[in-house]
């Protein structure tokens, strides 16, 4: 009996040592020997454990995001400041382009300014001119009126032929006059006239004839509408000489003694000047 009971003993201390290395230990990774109760607070300490590690996985990817974020906020920055800058300059080209524009145009109208400032000037000499040689021709009371009246009996027929420019009918007229054939190149001259193609020189070649044809107060109305078109001619010398004649040979001497002095006085180097200071002395 007695060993019965002491190999009980042994038994039982073999089957309880478990239980002294860790047997209800909770902390342990695989707790044993465990009430319901304390079965359930290790799961929910696992569960717990379990969420933990998902609530900081899920805080790095967040942290992560948030460094990305900042990142494209970055760029979105920077790109702002780059199509400001880009607007900017964009305005400021606009603003140069117009400015540039109405500079064109200002010294465009300065341009237009001046043109008009040297017409009006031209135009006042001119007009000076006409007036100082209507003035030097308006003592004679045997002027006629500029535009000379042709005799339709004394004109000739004209044959229709194939018309031809204003250009050649000059030639034709210049060559005319220049072989004194006058009838001819009046005629040719007067059509000219007419249509006012170069009229100073036309009046002018009427004038020529008039006065070598002796019809002298004819000669000074052509030769004065020949002046008031344009008076910078190369044959203004001639014009003035041939303008004091026929006046002298009508008897108008005043007249006559004014182109003479006004030939010394503007032209006083051309051969003209000579022949005026001879019928002066």
């Amino acid at each position: 009996m007695r060993y019965l009971a002491l190999s009980f003993v042994v038994i039982s201390s073999l089957y309880a040592e478990p239980s002294a290395f860790g047997a209800g230990a909770m902390d342990s990774d695989n707790p044993y020997g465990l009430t319901e109760s304390e079965r359930s607070i290790v799961e929910n300490r696992k569960v717990s454990l379990s969420n933990q590690k998902l609530i900081r996985k899920q805080a790095i990817i967040i942290e992560q995001l948030q460094e990305k974020i900042e990142g494209l906020s970055s760029v979105i920055d920077s790109m702002s400041s780059k199509i400001g800058q880009t607007g900017n300059k964009i305005n400021e080209m606009s603003s140069q382009s117009q400015k540039a524009g109405e500079a064109d145009i200002e010294n465009l109208q300065s341009q237009i300014d001046e043109m008009k400032k040297s017409s009006d000037a031209n135009y006042a000499k001119i007009n000076s001119s006409l007036k100082k040689l209507t003035k030097l021709m308006g003592g004679s009371s045997s002027s006629k009126s500029s535009k000379k009246k042709v005799d339709k009996k004394s004109k000739p027929a004209i044959v229709k032929s194939k018309p031809i420019s204003n250009g050649e009918l000059l030639k034709t007229a210049i060559s005319s006059y220049r072989s004194k054939n006058y009838t001819k190149a009046s005629e040719a001259f007067t059509k000219l006239a007419a249509k006012s193609y170069k009229p100073a020189k036309t009046n002018y070649y009427l004038g020529e004839i008039a006065y070598y044809t002796k019809k002298y107060e004819d000669a000074v109305s052509f030769y004065k509408t020949s002046v008031g078109y344009y008076d910078g001619a190369s044959y203004m010398p001639t014009l003035l000489l041939h303008t004091a004649l026929s006046f002298k040979n009508i008897g108008d001497m005043d007249n006559a003694d004014r182109f003479f002095n006004t030939i010394l006085s503007s032209y006083p180097d051309a051969p003209e000047a000579d022949i005026a200071q001879k019928h002066l002395d």
